[in-house]
């Protein structure tokens, strides 16, 4: 495969060496306390792409993530650039500004490193690992909606004048390999026997049936197309519950390395698509989980509302302030957003239900079933899954709610 460049003088760093590179990093110093003699630092990486490391002092720790020229959890058999960091750094900024106190706060940068020091949120889980072990966060809803509302908006044309816009295309332009990697594994690798795909267990009848599924296959090329052409926003392009972190009374978003200007779409269908696999996923899980489950669903209709609201809030037709405006005041505004949002929750059910048959009959599973100890039952869960991702992609624009959706969920899981 092919290789990518490194900075002059990039290195990958050890836990060893990390406190004397942290110790002329302004800022980093006064958040430890004392100095790198009194550091330690160990690994911490448990993603697929990046090594990570926290780092203690006697005032307090820091996390440091470094980008390796290739996917950790493969090897150097797949090499990845070394920029994402660079891109990362760029969005948790543009992002951090316009959603502030929803991402880890940032404190240190080496771009030659392809390294970024950033507030350390151990006190937070992983939202995937709790919904698994069936806790509950009030506020996930309105928080998540409200995220995806301010950095999706107020990084578009509805918020943004022409100029800005332009300068924001060319600042993420370069993230193109992770924009390709994107589309290969979401919308082409789970329809055919790509050499990385894997399945569960008695997974096999099902997916010979979706890669055989003509109105299927034409509908992920859609929003393969969609992907590719709607340069609406600044997306996360890796939005999942995977990339959350939740304490009760906080959410903030972590990871955002795959960032392009992409369908706002995008993002809003990937947490909608990842809560509806931890809806099929409960089931498998210890426990009685109707509640659970139910409030899972509530979760998914509760962040879309709360996106909606958010968005007419911010949302100018306009930002350079030209549409019609001898006719202002006559809803021609109110009209044009509701159409937007229309087709906003379209898009969104179709990227949705792409991303869901892509953690099952892709590259890349998720915890939610792989953490189903008996297989049969996992196979089970993931194909209540994989019909209603179906019926996403092929429904979206007859789905006008997601009213409809839960009850679409709801419908599935029940084998109706």
């Amino acid at each position: 495969m092919q290789s990518y460049p490194v900075p002059p003088g990039y290195a990958r760093m050890g836990a060893a060496a990390l406190p004397r590179l942290l110790a002329d990093l302004p800022g980093v110093p006064e958040r430890l306390g004392g100095g790198p003699d009194r550091w330690s630092a160990g690994e911490i990486s448990d993603g697929n792409m990046n090594a990570v490391f926290r780092v203690r002092g006697p005032a307090g720790s820091v996390v440091v993530k470094q980008a390796l020229p290739y996917i950790r959890s493969i090897g150097e058999s797949w090499p990845f650039p070394v920029s994402r960091a660079t891109f990362e750094h760029r969005a948790m900024i543009e992002h951090g500004t316009h959603a502030p106190g929803q991402l880890p706060e940032l404190i240190g940068w080496r771009e030659d490193l392809a390294l970024i020091v950033m507030e350390d949120l151990s006190e937070h889980v992983v939202l995937r690992h709790a919904l698994v072990a069936g806790r509950r966060f009030p506020r996930l809803a309105q928080d998540l909606g409200r995220y995806l509302a301010r950095t999706l908006v107020l990084t578009s044309d509805h918020a943004m004048t022409t100029s800005r816009k332009t300068r924001l295309v060319e600042a993420f332009a370069g993230n193109a390999v992770l924009c390709q990697t994107t589309q290969d594994v979401v919308f082409t690798g789970p329809y055919w026997n790509a050499p990385l795909n894997r399945l569960t267990p008695g997974q096999e009848a099902l997916a010979a049936e979706f890669r055989s599924d003509g109105a299927l296959k034409a509908a992920a090329t859609e929003m393969k197309h969609i992907f590719r052409s709607r340069a609406e926003a600044l997306i996360h392009g890796d939005l999942h519950t995977g990339s959350v972190m939740v304490r009760r009374g906080d959410t903030r978003v972590i990871d955002p390395e795959w960032a392009f200007m992409g369908p706002m779409a995008f993002d809003i269908g990937a947490l909608i698509g990842n809560l509806l696999l931890a809806h099929a996923s409960q089931p498998g899980h210890a426990g009685e989980r109707t509640d659970h489950a139910e409030w899972i669903l509530e979760t998914a209709a509760g962040l879309w509302a709360a996106f909606a609201r958010e968005f007419r809030t911010l949302a100018r037709p306009d930002a350079d302030g030209t549409l019609i405006p001898e006719v202002a005041g006559d809803g021609t505004a109110d009209a044009f957003i509701d159409a937007r949002l229309r087709d906003i929750f379209a898009e969104t059910l179709g990227f949705a239900g792409a991303k869901m048959i892509r953690r099952i009959l892709g590259i890349s599973h998720v915890e939610d079933f792989e953490m189903i100890a008996d297989v049969p039952t996992r196979a089970a869960c993931e194909a209540v899954a994989l019909r209603t991702a179906r019926r996403l992609l092929l429904e979206r624009r007859s789905l006008t709610s997601m009213a409809e959706v839960t009850a679409l969920a709801r419908a599935m899981s029940a084998g109706e």
